[in-house]
């Protein structure tokens, strides 16, 4: 399987006025630990410190409590350079540094000045979905947030199946609920592919008119022996690659040939391209390491970039 570039989104934040303000002891910028907060959870931006010390004893104080707080750094770095496969049309500078190579400057005022001007997914309509499907099979009840943090509470009746499909919502920051009561004295079929309906369904749904998402993503990801590759398109057209053997027949109690069937429904019902495959090796490690891909894929494919609501489609429709 082939990927597309995999560039990095940098948000370089100058410690002087954005983080802290005054001299050792310093004082933090007023809203810095919630604005950074919810730039990490949108995943949008990866952050990094700009400063021309980056193994300094304050900026090394600053990244220990920034992480205390939950806030990601990815590293402190003098210039913006410094940083690889650096996505320069969409990456921005905090502070009073001059725009480096291609990179936006956003001269620090405030914080929420700064998450305007970025164009946060706070800024935009939530993307939210809530579907309930009662057959003579299954009775679902779902509701997803494509901006969630990955919180989740399932229950399918299948405990193995909840826990892939925690996998999801936690690597997929996508918050999920999900209740089913189905036929499970026939077997687990009917409700494993109807959970997949409605998971589609509700992506579908609150993809909405799908302007300034990604729309493709792509993920490889191991786990010890197993090397698991996804790559999908939310293209409105349904198709689905399967190269999986799985090692045996049942994890627990699931049978595994029904993992193919959830992801074939999932891309019927969500309209999307989905490619999947690992290779051989512990069958819980093989089916986990694709869900857990499954989920990162997912979510670069739903992010929707600052200031960005064009269509990804030269069609005009998706």
């Amino acid at each position: 399987m082939e990927f597309a570039d995999n560039r990095i989104v940098g948000l370089f934040v100058e410690p002087e006025g954005p983080l802290i303000t005054g001299s050792v002891p310093f004082e933090w910028t007023p809203l810095v630990f919630s604005s950074l907060k919810t730039l990490c959870q949108e995943g949008t931006f990866r952050i990094y410190l700009l400063s021309d010390e980056p193994e300094g004893e304050v900026v090394r104080h600053l990244i220990r409590v920034l992480q205390e707080q939950g806030i990601i750094i990815e590293e402190a770095v003098p210039s913006v350079l410094a940083v690889p496969m650096l996505d320069r049309a969409r990456s921005c500078i905090v502070g009073t540094q001059e725009a480096a190579q291609g990179v936006r400057r956003i001269a620090f005022t405030d914080w929420p000045t700064v998450l305007k001007l970025l164009g946060t997914a706070s800024e935009l309509p939530p993307r939210r979905a809530r579907i309930e499907r009662n057959t003579q099979e299954t009775r679902i009840k779902m509701a997803i947030d494509l901006d969630g943090t990955g919180k989740s509470s399932i229950d399918s009746g299948l405990p193995f199946f909840d826990h892939m499909l925690q996998q999801v919502a936690r690597h997929g920051k996508i918050d999920i609920q999900l209740r089913c009561e189905g036929d499970l004295e026939v077997d687990e079929h009917h409700t494993v592919e109807d959970i997949a309906i409605v998971f589609g369904q509700a992506v579908l749904q609150a993809l909405g008119d799908k302007r300034g998402i990604g729309r493709y993503g792509f993920e490889i990801l191991p786990m010890d022996e197993c090397l698991a590759q996804v790559a999908l398109d939310f293209s409105g057209r349904s198709w689905f690659a399967w190269d999986v053997s799985f090692s045996r027949d049942v994890i627990g109690t699931f049978p595994t040939e029904l993992f193919s069937h959830f992801f074939k429904s999932f891309s019927d019902e969500s309209r999307c391209n989905l490619h999947m495959q690992v290779n051989a090796g512990n069958a819980h490690h093989q089916a986990e390491a694709l869900f857990k891909a499954f989920g990162r894929a997912v979510r670069r494919a739903v992010f929707r970039y600052p200031g960005n609501l064009e269509l990804p489609s030269t069609k005009g429709v998706l």
